[in-house]
């Protein structure tokens, strides 16, 4: 795998739209849809391949540190997005720390109702049934999502500036 050649869009002012079906996913497990800013470096300016990856996120899993936005931490009774930054790469592009919980969080506990998201027809995002989720990127640390069913749905907006 070539560092050079890993997908690297630019998501300022752009969107992720996706479907997700979380019926099983219950207590005790959480389904996973995240963005890393790969290829990861050593102190020394290297690519840093200890899995034929070049892996690197917000929590130095796999030994590497790097920007990670987590559009997606879910289950039925609970939905996160997070965005992990890090201070700023040295001069050859190495991380030194990076925040592992996470800046300005949304979730469906501190931004939307009870009844807004959940398992059942009582709620608004009824978790055992596919929903649509939409991730908007503004261009100055804001962002939101968006969850529809139906006719239904559900927003929570942040700003990370």
């Amino acid at each position: 795998m070539d560092p050079l050649k890993i997908y690297r869009p630019s998501l300022l002012g752009g969107a992720v739209d996706y479907d997700v079906d979380l019926s099983q996913s219950n207590c005790g497990c959480i389904a996973a849809f995240y963005l890393v800013s790969a290829p990861g470096k050593n102190s020394s300016g290297q690519y840093w391949n200890t899995d034929g990856y070049y892996y690197c996120d917000g929590n130095q899993v796999g030994g590497n540190w790097c920007p990670e936005f987590d559009i997606m931490e879910a289950n039925q009774w609970a939905f996160q997005t997070t965005p992990h930054s890090c201070d700023s790469p040295t001069s050859v592009g190495y991380y030194s720390n990076c925040n592992r919980g996470g800046d300005c969080w949304l979730n469906n506990v501190d931004k939307l109702s009870y009844n807004d998201y959940g398992p059942g027809d009582n709620f608004r995002i009824n978790t055992l049934k596919e929903f649509h989720v939409n991730l908007k990127w503004g261009t100055s640390g804001d962002f939101s999502v968006t969850m529809s069913q139906g006719a239904n749905s559900a927003s929570m907006s942040g700003n990370c500036a």
